[in-house]
């Protein structure tokens, strides 16, 4: 069935694709992403997971192969082709035109689409929207997970955020403290008196600051809970739970669930720590100007890469494109 969409079905993908395109790449080594036959963004939202069937680049063209006997599951070649991620069904391009395919190699939306958007809403997380045009007000919008078109319904869903009771404010004395807000949110009142340098961040009941030029942990009734020893934090946009935190050439990782529980000790200064897809890994961290990622037991895959993708499903080295998908064997998905 197909199902066009009125303007406000265009602003509600129009704000996706700005939700979609803000958040930076995580390392750039000058690696020219729009040379590629393949949109970087898209590749990244279609890479969190390997299937038996995968798109890879032979001979000037995509093919699907399948993994376990090597071989073509068709003969029909695409300009673009994307990974199913444990889909029914997936884009590919051809002629500068988009369209569906089935992992059975079936292509079942002829390439007659100009644009496409993923969307990244609760429960639409299958869909693409499909226009006809380059500058429209209509799309059609198809279920990748069921394999076929369908109506969802108008609107954008709103996010939940947790919101924080404790507020951290400035002293007349230039220093930090932490205030308290009630149950509703409102009326405030002090817990710590402004003590600290500066204050990087509080979770539930934990507060992270610095104080005499070191930072540390201390909780709401400024019990000291991690000493001030240390020189460097790190934050996690991904695990807000997790955090990073140096001494020395250490780096001790701790989650802040409920109190500071040690996670990992490293040499590695990561990022994106706890946003990694594979399996047991942590963060993605920069060695000898290549990137590699960390794991939970402390190890690393077997080689540093010239670029790593935000979640670590993607790696580039020497104009050749991987895919680890949520375990850490390559695929080779793109060669020059």
């Amino acid at each position: 069935m197909k199902s066009l969409y009125n303007i406000e079905m265009k602003t509600c993908i129009t704000i996706l694709i700005l939700l979609c395109t803000c958040k930076n790449l995580f390392s750039q080594n000058k690696i020219e992403f729009d040379k590629f036959p393949f949109d970087i963004e898209t590749l990244k939202n279609l890479s969190y997971k390997k299937d038996s069937i995968m798109p890879t680049f032979i001979d000037d063209k995509f093919y699907y192969i399948n993994t376990k006997t090597n071989k073509k599951i068709s003969d029909v070649g695409f300009h673009t082709a994307y990974p199913f991620v444990g889909r029914k069904s997936t884009l590919i391009k051809l002629d500068d035109n988009f369209g569906i395919i089935d992992i059975s190699g079936n292509v079942s939306v002829k390439p007659i689409y100009k644009i496409f958007q993923l969307w990244h809403t609760p429960m639409r997380e299958n869909f693409v929207a499909l226009c006809h045009t380059n500058n429209c007000s209509s799309f059609d919008v198809f279920d990748l997970s069921k394999g076929d078109y369908v109506t969802p319904g108008l609107g954008c869903a709103e996010p939940y955020f947790e919101r924080e009771r404790l507020i951290s404010f400035k002293g007349k004395n230039k220093k930090y403290g932490v205030n308290k807000l009630d149950k509703n949110y409102q009326n405030e009142n002090t817990i710590i008196k402004p003590v600290f340098d500066s204050i990087y961040y509080i979770k539930r009941n934990l507060v992270i600051a610095k104080k005499n030029g070191k930072i540390g942990i201390v909780d709401e009734n400024n019990k000291l809970m991690l000493p001030f020893t240390y020189s460097k934090v790190i934050l996690s946009t991904e695990n807000p739970d997790l955090i990073g935190l140096k001494i020395n050439s250490v780096w001790e990782y701790y989650n802040l669930l409920r109190t500071p529980t040690l996670v990992l000790k490293s040499k590695f200064e990561c990022r994106n720590i706890g946003g990694i897809i594979i399996n047991d890994g942590f963060g993605i961290y920069k060695a000898n100007d290549k990137y590699n990622i960390l794991f939970k037991d402390g190890s690393s895959l077997n080689k540093n890469y010239d670029w790593i993708s935000d979640k670590g499903t993607i790696a580039i080295d020497n104009n050749k494109v991987y895919i680890f998908g949520n375990d850490k064997k390559p695929f080779l998905y793109y060669e020059k």
